[in-house]
């Protein structure tokens, strides 16, 4: 069941991409974009909700397996921190700051769910069986672990890479691919 909702995700975003990409706005259609920089106090804050963003997000996908949480609700929280990093700062220096291709989130998360569906078969279990273990870590003892992480894992990174890649296309209409 996730495993559909995040490829029906994965293929409106990279469709939507695809839609918004080359589309240009007429003259006098659409908000004007202001030529002045973002306040500096915005700048400052989204620096600092990043982390906090960040640890947040594994934070909600570390508890995810006993508590409510998991990797949808962790990768929008770690959307929620990037999409700050554009609006306090724009396009243009976040891009030449950092070459993340959130498309590619979104393969790479398919990919793992995938994986973690077609490993169950190796062991002999129907696909995307759930396993669990509680390997022994000194001084900490006993960590529950499970296999269904590996599936939020790539939800994670569908959820985050799906949002991005929407909010951005959205972002950049009329500027051309880039």
């Amino acid at each position: 069941d996730t495993l559909g909702e995040i490829t029906v995700m994965g293929i409106a975003a990279l469709i939507m991409q695809a839609l918004l990409s080359p589309f240009t706005p007429r003259e006098g259609q659409g908000l004007p974009l202001s030529p002045g920089a973002p306040p500096l106090m915005l700048q400052l804050v989204s620096r600092l909700v990043l982390p906090f963003a960040l640890l947040i997000s594994i934070y909600m996908f570390l508890r995810g397996h006993n508590l409510p949480g998991g990797g949808f609700i962790a990768g929008l929280v770690l959307a929620l921190g990037l999409v700050l990093q554009y609006v306090a700062h724009g396009l243009d220096w976040v891009d030449a700051r950092s070459r993340i291709n959130y498309a590619v989130w979104i393969g790479g998360g398919l990919l793992v769910a995938a994986i973690t569906g077609f490993a169950s078969w190796w062991f002999g279990a129907p696909f995307l069986t759930s396993t669990y273990d509680y390997p022994w870590l000194p001084g900490i003892g006993g960590v529950p672990l499970a296999s269904a992480s590996a599936l939020d894992l790539g939800v994670l990174l569908v959820v985050t890479g799906a949002t991005m890649v929407m909010l951005l296309s959205i972002a950049r209409i009329g500027r051309g691919a880039r």
